[in-house]
This record gives structure tokens, C-alpha cells and sequence, in this order.
């Protein structure tokens, strides 16, 4: 069990792992794809700003006493009082500030010059991302980045240059720089929803996968160890019930295949070849389980060992193939006389041991004096159209009277049946009778 502990820990650990490479997956894709749209509507709205600021300013333009410093300061007091702004300014094409958001720096030259004779040479308006040093300085550091990260935590400023372009040629350049502190906190709420996707679907995909993997993984294995358990401890009629047409099922066919030839085997070894009775190494657990369960609720266990007569002689005159002819008659004739509950085993050569659960030593005298009388009938040797009877001699010892243990009761059978020889075969000794007259 500690090894199907492991296999669930390892599938469990499997399941978080893909659901949070799925999460992650669909976390991030959503991220991007939120992030980009995010940052597509501000530059849309920011850019609609500068269009409708150049359009007005075109359009001043067409009156007839429009000037610079007129249509400047006009747009100026209209626009640069808004607070996304963080500097702006209008400058003639070579630079001299006209409007600015700092009245102060009115008639001085931009500092950000090179943007403005790039979009005067160009007659385009040109927009960037920058990254700031600090929030609402434009001038003391910047970065220009291409894209702006959902991670990014610094402030980020967007960058206007727009050319006012009047009859194909440039009168006025507007520089602005527009704060996306909103973006940042769209961004924000774009990686905490994100952050959730990637937990719920790690969560509840690892719930979900885990509980498939238990059922398609998990659960035939441990059927397949239950059962090896049952046969190990002696079920061997034990089966795996075979669910479905998948590999576990083939897994099943396959141990279920493997459990017949090892009962198979294990039957083999536990029987005789020749008789098809259990052996001596079967013979002696039988015996030892049944002498306990006696023990245990305080009945009787009765055995019986009876050896053929004379059987050296029918190999000798009949040759070995008439003895076990002999041997196997003999266990088909006593199974045949014996209860389901009986039992009977080779002990060796020709000697046979009958145990006889709940059955007292009366009771047994009883039935194999029965079998003792029907023997020559049943078991022979049959030569030249003659049958030659076999006769056995028979020992009896029972449980508790005779013995408290398998070992002494086998040896306690086996004294009475010798006795039973000498006193001339073909008859039945109980072992207590001998033991009193031995008292």
C-alpha cells in the first residue's frame, strides 16, 4: 500500500503540475491579449486628443488674422490645463517655445529638440512610449520602449510630436506628453484577474484531473493489488473484474491469465501426478489449519492412515504399471466412499492419510471399516481375465484424545496402522486402544 500511497501522491503532484502549466497558458495568453487592447484604447484615446488639438489649430489657421502666438495660446488655455498632460508645449520649427504648459518657459528653446526637427523634416507626427525616472518628469530620465510590459510598476508617460503643417509647409510643431497612470491601473487589475485565472484553473484543474486519474489510473491498479493480496493469502479463486476495453482491461485479462497458471502451478506442486490427491507438503498444512479450527472451537479432527498390503508383491508379479493402477483405483475408490468435507492425501509410496473434520474416532472406525470391507471389491489386479483382490491395513487417531498436534498425530496414525500389519492387515487399529494396553 505504501507504493499506491506514492503512485497518488505522484498523480496528484501530475495533476497540479499540468493545470498549472494550463493555467499559466491561459493566464498569460489572456493577459496579452487584455494588455494589448488596454494599451490600443489609450493610444486611440490620446491620439484622438492630438488630432482634434492639430485640427482645431488648422482651422484657427484660416481666419484671416490668425497668427502663431494667436492660435498657440489659444489651444494652450483650451488644452494644457488638463491633468493627464504632464508638459506640453508649441514651438516654431526651429525650436522657439510659443505655448507652453510652464508659462515660465515661453520664448526659451525645447529642450526635447531633436524630436521636433525630426517630425519638421519628416512633416509626420511621431509617438512613442517612455518610461520615466520619476512620476511627472519628463525631463529627468526616460527610456523609450516599444511595448510596455503589465509587470512594469514604473511610471509610463506617452510622447506627441505632431507637425502643423498650413499650405504644405510646417508653422507650428505641438510637443506633449501625456500621463498613463490609468493604464497602470488597468494594467493592475489585468494581472490580478489574471493571476486569479491561473489559480482557478490550477485549482479546479487539478480537482478535475486528479479525480480522472484516480479513476482511470489509480483505482484498476488497486484492484489489481487487492486481488494479488487475496491470492497471496490463500483466495485463490480470486478474479480481477474486468471493467471496459482499455489497457488496464488488457492488464487485467493478462493478470487474471497469470493468476490461473500460478494456481495452476501451485496445484501442481501440492498434488500427486499419479492419484491426483494432495501430497504430503499439502497434507501437513491441511492438517495443521484443521487441528487450530478444532482447537480453536473445541471439536474433534479425525485421521486415518491405511498402507496396501503386500504391494511390493504386485510390482514384483504384476509389474509397476499394475501397481499404480493399483494406486490410483485406490484413491478413486476411497474419495468415493469419503464426505466434501473429507479429505485425502498421498503420504507416500503406498500409504494415504484421510482427515476427517468433526468426526470422532467411533465415527471414523465406522467409515473406513466400511471402505476396508469394500476395498478388494473396488481395487485389484486384474490378469488373465482374473482379478486378484488388494486388501489395506488401517491406523486411526483423532484429535485431542490421541495427540494435541499435527506431528504427533500423523506419528500416532502411523503406529496404529503398523500395528494393524503385524496383527496380520487388512484391519483397523485405533491408536488409543494401543496406548492403554502400552499403560
Amino acid at each position: 500500500m505504501l507504493g499506491l500511497r506514492s503512485l497518488r501522491a505522484k498523480l496528484l503532484a501530475l495533476s497540479v503540475g499540468i493545470s498549472l502549466i494550463l493555467g499559466l497558458i491561459l493566464g498569460v495568453t489572456w493577459l496579452y491579449f487584455q494588455v494589448d487592447t488596454a494599451i490600443t484604447e489609450a493610444d486611440f484615446h490620446n491620439t484622438s486628443i492630438l488630432n482634434s488639438i492639430t485640427g482645431i489649430m488648422i482651422d484657427e489657421y484660416k481666419e484671416e488674422d490668425a497668427t502663431d502666438l494667436y492660435v498657440s495660446t489659444h489651444v494652450g488655455r483650451a488644452y494644457f490645463p488638463d491633468k493627464t498632460l504632464i508638459f506640453a508645449e508649441i514651438t516654431t520649427p526651429d525650436g522657439r517655445v510659443v505655448s507652453s504648459k510652464d508659462p515660465k518657459r515661453v520664448g526659451k528653446r525645447a529642450k526635447h529638440i531633436q524630436e521636433i526637427r525630426d517630425v519638421v523634416r519628416a512633416k509626420k507626427p511621431k509617438t512613442e512610449f517612455l518610461i520615466l525616472s520619476r512620476a511627472g518628469d519628463v525631463f529627468s530620465g526616460t527610456t523609450v520602449v516599444d511595448q510596455i510590459s503589465p509587470f512594469n510598476t514604473r511610471p509610463i508617460a506617452q510622447e506627441f510630436t505632431a507637425p502643423i503643417i498650413i499650405d504644405g509647409k510646417v508653422r507650428l510643431v505641438l510637443h506633449m506628453y501625456y500621463s498613463m497612470d490609468r493604464l497602470l491601473v488597468v494594467l493592475n487589475r489585468l494581472e490580478y484577474i489574471a493571476s486569479l485565472i491561473i489559480l482557478n484553473t490550477t485549482l479546479f484543474g487539478a480537482v478535475i484531473s486528479f479525480f480522472l486519474l484516480d479513476r482511470i489510473v489509480y483505482r484498476p491498479i488497486m484492484r489489481l493489488e487487492k486481488v494479488a493480496e487475496e491470492i497471496a493469502s490463500g483466495e485463490v479463486s480470486r478474479r480481477v473484474e474486468i471493467v471496459g476495453y482499455d489497457e488496464f482491461s488488457e492488464l487485467g485479462n493478462r493478470f487474471n491469465e497469470m493468476a490461473d497458471s500460478l494456481v495452476h502451478a501451485r496445484f501442481e506442486a501440492d498434488t500427486d501426478s499419479l492419484t491426483g490427491l494432495y501430497n504430503y507438503r499439502h497434507m501437513q498444512g491441511y492438517l495443521e489449519s484443521q487441528i487450530n479450527l478444532a482447537g480453536r472451537y473445541q471439536r474433534e479432527v479425525t485421521i486415518a492412515m491405511f498402507d496396501i498390503d503386500h504391494f511390493k508383491n504386485v510390482n514384483d508379479l504384476y509389474g509397476h504399471q499394475a501397481g499404480d493402477t493399483v494406486l490410483a483405483l485406490a484413491a478413486e475408490y476411497v474419495l468415493s466412499e469419503l464426505r466434501e468435507v473429507d479429505y485425502m492425501a498421498r503420504y507416500g509410496g503406498e500409504e494415504f492419510v484421510v482427515i476427517l473434520p468433526e468426526t470422532s474416532a467411533r465415527e471414523a472406525i465406522q467409515v473406513m471399516e466400511r471402505i476396508r470391507e469394500g476395498f478388494p471389491k473396488n481395487v485389484y489386479v486384474e490378469c488373465m481375465g482374473v482379478r486378484n483382490p488388494v486388501y489395506i491395513s488401517i491406523g486411526i487417531a483423532d484429535f485431542p484424545l490421541c495427540a494435541q498436534d499435527a506431528t504427533n498425530l500423523l506419528a500416532a496414525s502411523d503406529t496404529a496402522m503398523l500395528l494393524a500389519k503385524r496383527k496380520g492387515r487388512n484391519q483397523i487399529s485405533y491408536f488409543r486402544t494401543i496406548d492403554k494396553k502400552a499403560g
